[in-house]
């Protein structure tokens, strides 16, 4: 605990240095295909650094999903190419807050925004975090990142008024499921609380974060339901997301994002596993019901996460991706 301290006030004064200087701006980052977690937990930080007087930015190398705009300085969060001018004047960011990201790597395009020798602030909940950051505020039992920023706007005395209280409550409540999966702590509901007596709407947070699907992402459940394998024994759910599945619903990838909790609630699975085809590789996304540390076996193919939910990045083809995968599944169940 007194390291934990130790990390929230080295943070802090982190926060506090600098002044109006905008060649002093902090760069606040998030992973590449944004979720609730790690836009509450950026959105949440930059209001912290412009309440604290410090010169602030936003940058994401993918949009975010537009059912997350009710979040404060949403429409703030920019692209990587939307920072040319700024770079062309004072230069790429020397100062930059890294949130949810269990790996450097994670920010993806938007590491052009910054500096070699730029300083890292790294505030994350995952197990496989490896502290690639000068300050490390990394919380493998929170349930959300958001939680971990919470913690710290409490130690540290903080003000916290309905901005971000709203952000905070929808980063705990997408990661936590809508407060059903396993890292639902009693604390977690305590938090919950508190930030609903601070502001936060739960029916409205929860209406846009979790129950708002446009017409081609209920197209894409349709489909991709439609053709779930179950393989050993009924024990693992596959799931599947071709491109040109997404072609014929007139999805994007984000519309995918909730299939393998579909497939995990099916009767007899312990493990669910979305196939993803994307410019990169196949993203393959694990969740697991009980008992198989899905962390464990993301690692096996250079990823990561939390033990009940991870993922990984493998090479095409898809076919060949998901047979390496079943042969892993077999050796833990």
């Amino acid at each position: 605990m007194n390291a934990l301290r130790s990390a929230y006030e080295a943070l802090y004064r982190w926060m506090l240095a600098g002044g109006g200087d905008p060649t002093d701006e902090v760069l606040v980052l998030s992973h590449v295909r944004p979720d609730g977690d790690s836009l509450g937990a950026q959105t949440a930080i930059h209001h912290l650094l412009t309440v604290l007087g410090r010169p602030a930015a936003m940058a994401n190398a993918d949009p975010p999903p537009k059912r997350f705009d009710y979040l404060p300085a949403f429409h703030a969060i920019l692209p990587p190419e939307a920072f040319s001018e700024r770079l062309e004047r004072h230069g790429r960011f020397r100062r930059a807050i890294f949130v949810d990201c269990a790996d450097r790597e994670r920010i993806g395009a938007a590491e052009a925004l910054l500096d070699p020798e730029a300083e890292i602030v790294n505030i994350d909940h995952h197990a496989t975090n490896d502290g690639y950051g000068h300050i490390n505020v990394v919380r493998p039992d929170a349930s959300s990142t958001s939680e971990v920023v919470y913690d710290f706007v409490r130690a540290v005395g903080l003000p916290l008024d309905q901005d971000l209280a709203t952000a905070l409550y929808t980063g705990i409540l997408t990661d936590t499921g809508g407060f059903r999966y396993q890292n639902t702590s009693p604390k977690v509901l305590h938090d919950a609380a508190e930030l609903v007596e601070r502001g936060a709407e739960p029916y409205f947070i929860a209406e846009h974060a979790l129950e708002t699907m446009s017409l081609s992402q209920v197209r894409l459940l349709a489909r991709a339901l439609s053709d779930i394998r179950l393989v050993l024994g009924g024990r693992v759910a596959l799931v599947e997301v071709t491109e040109a599945l997404l072609r014929e619903t007139g999805a994007d990838l984000d519309a995918s994002e909730g299939l393998v909790h579909y497939a995990r609630n099916i009767e007899g699975v312990e493990v669910a596993v979305l196939f993803r085809e994307q410019s990169d590789g196949i993203k393959v996304s694990f969740r697991s019901r009980r008992t198989v540390d899905v962390a464990a076996l993301a690692r096996q193919f250079g990823g990561g996460g939390h033990v009940r939910a991870a993922g990984a990045l493998l090479p095409p083809p898809l076919s060949a991706a998901r047979e390496a995968v079943i042969r892993a599944l077999e050796a833990v169940l």
